[in-house]
């Protein structure tokens, strides 16, 4: 992908990693997540401006680095425009071409959709902030066995213990991301909340349970919630084996 990050485009870009979980951004991706099949020649993705005021947009893909200058990534999709001016109450449509690359055909794979809303310069000595929205973009080969909608119900669950702190592992034997909204285990009348994120198909992930110094029984109940491909929210709840010795 070709870069127009310039060191002033990098400098927003810090300014973006520093401040996004605390400013609002006026460019609103239209959805939670962005689907590519493999047999598609390319997907769109919409952006509109909810602002009073226009943006300059720059877009780009990750592996999963976030940290990473963007001229230094190496990733096996063009994007284009890549860099735009947005204005109040207008739209933009991202198009998303993948290019040669020797994708994995088993499974899943996973990058991330950056989009940068760099505000105008404001009046006066106020701060202007860049916010960096950033979604998940996955590749999914053509015919994988079993479907995504269904690889949720496939997890199995177990309660073990990690350099003596107990750890929720979650299995996932399907070919497909599960994404989590929210991920808590019920044991003895409590509740202790994992922070949520993302298994990886054919993986196992392992989830911290602050609060659990002691885990009695043969097992728990894991209640979670996925996020399917629609940014749709799915509740959920398993049983988790209690492992006891690891």
């Amino acid at each position: 992908m070709k870069s127009l990050c310039l060191p002033f485009w990098r400098g927003w870009l810090l300014a973006a990693c520093l401040f996004s979980a605390t400013v609002n951004a006026n460019v609103v991706i239209a959805t939670t997540r962005v689907i590519y099949p493999a047999d598609e020649a390319e997907v769109t993705v919409s952006l509109s401006n909810s602002g009073q005021h226009p943006s300059l947009v720059q877009v780009w893909i990750d592996e999963g680095r976030a940290d990473v200058p963007v001229e230094q990534l190496q990733v096996p999709f063009s994007l284009t425009p890549a860099l735009f001016r947005l204005e109040p109450g207008k739209g933009q449509v991202l198009r998303l071409f993948q290019t040669q690359h020797d994708f994995a055909q088993d499974r899943e794979s996973l990058y991330w959709l950056n989009v940068l809303d760099i505000p105008p310069k404001g009046q006066g000595n106020a701060l202007q902030l860049a916010v960096r929205s950033r979604i998940k973009l996955l590749y999914r080969p053509h015919k994988l066995a079993g479907n995504a909608r269904q690889a949720p119900q496939t997890l199995t669950w177990r309660l073990l213990k990690r350099d003596n702190a107990w750890m929720l592992e979650a299995r996932n034997p399907s070919r497909f991301y599960v994404n989590l909204a929210e991920l808590s285990v019920h044991l003895n009348g409590r509740e202790y909340e994992a922070s949520s994120s993302h298994i990886a198909p054919l993986s196992t992930g392992l989830f911290a349970l602050p609060g659990l110094d002691r885990a009695e029984g043969p097992s728990a109940t894991v209640h979670f919630a996925s996020v399917n491909d629609y940014g749709a929210v799915l509740p959920a709840q398993q049983p988790a084996e209690i492992v006891h010795r690891h």
